[in-house]
């Protein structure tokens, strides 16, 4: 399997535009793909191909709205991978390394990584769940192609005051779209700051009535337009989840906790996304332990099909 890949050159310019020159996201984000599609070529014409011929699904994002949620056992892959999720973070307090983590961030006690990027590859089962046919199904009739598992997180939150960065209203930005997926792998109940979200469309208008264009979203301006049972929260037992386009939905999460709140985040970009997250997976060598995938998965995990 020949991987996808994303040259150093692509991040570099990237950067630049988007963070030196200060270009409108969607001015660098059209650009950068543009390059990056052509670059692809044949491989992209296949993606798209067989995002086509994919026919009507059970885990379907609203195309306007930008986001569904997936009740607790609906998904039987979700729960499962809800299951591993648990049981790591088990282990991972067992053995004390929920101090240590702690210990190394003691300005930052919300969205701790317990398994973050690569350190998935030493959990193959983990990792094969997340390109399940129904999920990358999913996000290739949102994205309009075969999308690449660019990234995955599995975050722990304990009780917590803060209320900075990504506690925030804000949208993801290194994408024009993307599919995320927020699966709870704990009790999430209102006392453990849940997602807080509104959809795309809804989002799009008040973006635009507030000019915003990039970072933090005014939170009184913003709550002065909005009514409050527009916002949706991404509450529910292990193995629910939402999915959602988390560069056009407005949200935040991880504030007010009561209680610990654990959730897997693993996300979906088209193929020609021109930078990678801070939790990319590149699998490398570990492309083995995927060989029996159909060639629909395998395009997931960012290889092509020869």
């Amino acid at each position: 399997m020949a991987a996808l890949g994303l040259p150093a050159r692509d991040r570099n310019l990237y950067r630049f535009l988007y963070k030196r020159l200060y270009l409108p996201r969607g001015m660098v984000h059209g650009l950068m793909s543009g390059l990056r599609g052509r670059r692809l070529g044949d491989e992209l014409t296949r993606r798209r191909e067989l995002a086509a011929a994919l026919g009507p699904g059970d885990l379907e994002l609203d195309s306007d709205s930008g986001w569904r949620m997936v009740a607790a056992g609906e998904s039987p892959d979700l729960t499962r991978l809800a299951g591993l999720c648990r049981d790591h973070f088990e282990h991972f307090v067992a053995t004390g390394k929920d101090e240590e983590v702690r210990a190394r961030n003691p300005q930052k006690q919300f969205l701790l990584g317990v398994l973050s990027g690569n350190e998935f590859l030493d959990h193959p089962e983990m990792v094969r769940l997340m390109v399940a046919r129904p999920i990358v199904e999913a996000a290739a009739r949102y994205l309009g192609a075969i999308p690449r598992l660019e990234g995955a997180v599995l975050w722990w939150t304990p009780p917590n005051e803060s209320q900075t960065s990504s506690q925030q209203w804000h949208i993801d930005e290194l994408a024009g779209r993307q599919v995320k997926i927020l699966l709870n792998c704990s009790e999430v109940s209102a006392d453990c700051g849940p997602l807080h979200f509104l959809p795309a469309d809804r989002s799009d208008q008040l973006r635009g009535q507030m000019g915003h264009r990039r970072g933090r979203v005014d939170e009184q301006r913003l709550m002065e337009q909005v009514d409050e049972a527009e916002i949706l929260q991404a509450t529910g037992s292990p193995g629910s989840a939402v999915m959602l386009d988390s560069s056009r939905c407005l949200h935040f999460g991880s504030r007010g906790n009561r209680r610990d709140r654990l959730v897997l985040a693993f996300h979906f970009f088209a193929p020609p996304s021109p930078v990678d997250s801070r939790y990319h997976i590149e699998l490398g060598d570990s492309g083995e332990a995927y060989r029996d995938l159909d060639p629909v998965q395998k395009l997931a995990l960012g290889h092509n099909l020869r």
